[in-house]
């Protein structure tokens, strides 16, 4: 029997678990979910497209096609796969990523015809074979990023700046923080503009999301200066023994930049996930980015675990062919 593709489900979430894992116990990959968070990604969104590929019953190799929030900009699709280690050599990331760059075009023309869009996925760095993979299906090396992992230890309660009052995560305050994040990152490079959507799933109801060790800084007129969220996943990031936190976002906004927010935030999620228990803490970071973030992160102990390099693929808006 040869090899077939299909559309997965989420009766496939405990299959697509498995393959993940063993994926990971191989070479870190940055997106190894439990069977629950890959449930919540196929039904948060429906948009949001995982394929497989089978030896007879057995998966043996997968991508997810994840669409941004389109804009007059472009809209940006994320990709994510792998094969598992047994097979490879035998084309499955080739059929996999071609099927995925296909599924991409699909989704582009259908939600965002008269935009350009941005295909982006990652490879491991030093991974050649991934690397020219990436290079056969026409994508350019984009930016760099770190996994970052800081040993946890008790801390005493962080120093706030003058002026300011800090609380923990407040789901009823989602949309206001949802856009002082989207204020934060205005015009960073790789537009991480988040969607009601998108917040809604994945920072205020998912099951990974540790609101109690998320903490936000208000100035005196009560509005948003600055953040930190933190997430646990059932598979640590960092491939080391849990628990584990990962601080999966942090911004300050212009206006309150260069007053130590972000340095006291992270601190005081690390003293509040070392009192809760927790033994490491993670987070990524783009290695050039523009805020500064990697000193901070470096000050409060993280040091690189790995990198990941990403790359991607331009293409003209799909409606264009239409309008001629």
């Amino acid at each position: 029997m040869g090899i077939t593709t299909r559309r997965l489900g989420v009766k496939d979430a405990d299959a697509l678990a498995a393959l993940m894992a063993r994926i990971e116990g191989d070479h870190p990959t940055g997106f190894c979910l439990g069977a629950g968070e890959i449930r919540e990604l196929m039904e948060g969104k429906a948009d949001n497209v995982f394929e497989g590929a089978f030896d007879g019953d057995r998966m043996v190799a997968y991508t997810s096609t994840l669409p941004g929030r389109p804009d007059d900009t472009g809209l940006r699709i994320i990709l994510f796969g792998d094969a598992d280690p047994a097979r490879l050599g035998e084309g499955l990331g080739t059929l996999m990523l071609t099927r995925s760059l296909d599924r991409s075009r699909a989704i582009h023309a259908d939600i965002a015809p008269r935009v350009p869009g941005t295909f982006v996925t990652t490879a491991l760095a030093g991974r050649e074979d991934q690397a020219d993979l990436m290079a056969r299906a026409g994508m350019r090396a984009g930016r760099h990023s770190y996994l970052m992992v800081a040993p946890l230890e008790p801390r005493a309660e962080a120093t706030t700046p003058v002026g300011y009052a800090v609380t923990a995560f407040d789901p009823l305050a989602a949309e206001e923080l949802r856009q002082a994040h989207n204020a934060a990152f205005a015009g960073y490079p790789d537009r991480p503009d988040a969607s009601p959507e998108f917040w809604a799933m994945f920072v205020v109801g998912a099951a990974h999301a540790r609101h109690a060790l998320s903490v936000v800084a208000r100035d005196a007129g009560g509005s948003v200066a600055a953040y930190a969220l933190a997430h646990e996943y059932v598979v640590p990031p960092s491939g080391g023994p849990g628990p584990e936190i990962h601080v999966a976002y942090v911004g300050t906004l212009p206006a309150h930049r260069g007053r130590g927010l972000a340095t006291g935030l992270l601190a005081e999620v690390l003293r509040r996930a070392s009192a809760a228990g927790y033994v490491r803490a993670s987070l990524h970071v783009d290695t050039a980015n523009p805020t500064g973030a990697l000193g901070v992160y470096e000050r409060a102990g993280f040091r690189p675990r790995y990198r990941q390099d990403s790359y991607v693929r331009d293409e003209p808006p799909p409606g264009d062919h239409l309008s001629r």
